[in-house]
């Protein structure tokens, strides 16, 4: 009785193959399903969006002539800060700051 040994190593080599193949195709289905889960994502707070509303929609005209003059106020060390006018400023900034989150 002869054993036909390339039969056999065949049929071995068969199955390990399919196992690998299968292992394969599982791990890539876990990537797939990690990918997925691992995607970032972002959701505004209803402040976050107020404060954007807040935002203005076209940019302010500058009167550059008036900051070049404060520039070479400060400077010469001339630029004075009226403290009782940056603290009302403040204080009202502040306020309408608190209004729009109430």
């Amino acid at each position: 009785m002869s054993i036909n040994i390339n039969r056999q190593t065949t049929q071995k080599n068969i199955v390990i193959e399919q196992n690998n193949t299968q292992k394969q195709q599982d791990v890539n289905k876990k990537g797939v399903n990690e990918t997925a889960k691992n995607q970032d994502s972002v959701q505004l707070t209803s402040q976050a969006k107020n404060l954007n509303k807040m935002q203005p929609t076209a940019e302010p005209q500058v009167n550059k002539q008036r900051v070049e003059t404060l520039k070479a106020a400060i400077l010469n060390g001339d630029y004075k800060i009226n403290t009782e006018r940056l603290a009302e400023k403040l204080t009202k900034f502040e306020s309408d700051f608190s209004k729009a989150f109430a």
